[in-house]
């Protein structure tokens, strides 16, 4: 008799009846879909264009006792005719921004030890720049 429990529980799982199954099935599949939503949240990266933006020129230790250079962040985008503001937040360093030779670039910015520059970029492109004091220390600004 308990060989007939013990056959019956096994024939019952084999088939199916003792997993749970939720009738959903697994694997790959295929389709479309759509939706919407909305959401906030923080967080780094690029985003939608806006008319200004600001760069702060940034000193940091790398834990060995040696200064790093950065632009904070390393890259914008503004929309045609925005303006970007940068800060020298280190106060005791010179820094600069140097475009590279494109065309509807604006004026470099000299060196600036405290304080802030501002440019206005009024063609659409990607301007790349950087401090010609401190070689790594690049950026970009995307204008749309």
């Amino acid at each position: 008799m308990r060989l007939s429990y013990v056959l019956l529980a096994v024939v019952a799982i084999g088939c199916g009846g003792g997993g749970g199954d939720n009738g959903y099935t697994t694997g790959p599949g295929t389709g479309t879909g759509t939706g919407t939503g909305t959401g906030t949240g923080t967080g780094t990266g690029t985003g939608t264009a806006t008319g200004t933006a600001s760069v702060t020129m940034k000193q940091t230790d790398d834990g060995y006792g040696s200064a790093v250079f950065s632009f904070a962040p390393s890259s914008v985008t503004i929309t045609k005719g925005g303006t970007v503001t940068w800060t020298n937040e280190a106060g005791t360093t010179a820094h600069n921004v140097t475009f590279s030779s494109t065309a509807g670039a604006p004026s470099n910015v000299g060196n600036l030890v405290t304080g802030s520059a501002s440019r206005q970029f009024d063609t659409p492109g990607t301007y790349s720049y950087q401090c010609t004091n401190h070689p790594g220390m690049n950026g970009q600004v995307t204008v749309q």
